[in-house]
């Protein structure tokens, strides 16, 4: 079952805010963990694999003013807010389903190979 969700971010107390949309919750968890994965790269562009732990991931999360999921209820036909301990959970749950915690070590021909294969079957690893 699938459940639209809108992403709310708000980085810092000023203006700047922004809101992807997605068709399932999982492609949501997916956009969270890829904005990770990218800071992490600006961060360290010479560096062939990234590597992060959960803790990482969730401390980036609580780096942000604002981060907030829209999640369509089919029941109510309205959306429900749910705050970054439900994201946070909802990772953890994901990344085990997938049986790779978000503890990750890449090199960029496998994460371009894994764009590709997530603009294909929209799930990444």
């Amino acid at each position: 079952m699938s459940f639209h969700t809108i992403l709310l971010v708000q980085p810092t107390n000023g203006a700047n805010r922004t809101y992807s949309d997605f068709e399932t919750i999982a492609a949501t968890l997916d956009h969270v963990a890829s904005l990770f994965e990218q800071k992490l790269q600006r961060e360290n562009p010479r560096s062939g694999q990234i590597q992060y732990r959960a803790e990482d991931l969730f401390r980036f999360i609580d780096s942000y003013k604002e981060f907030v999921a829209l999640v369509f209820d089919q029941t109510t036909q309205a959306y429900l807010p749910r705050d970054k301990e439900w994201i946070k959970d909802r990772l953890l749950a994901h990344f085990s389903q997938q049986n790779s915690a978000p503890s990750k070590h890449h090199n960029q021909s496998q994460q371009r190979q894994q764009q590709n294969n997530r603009s294909q079957s929209g799930r990444r690893w």
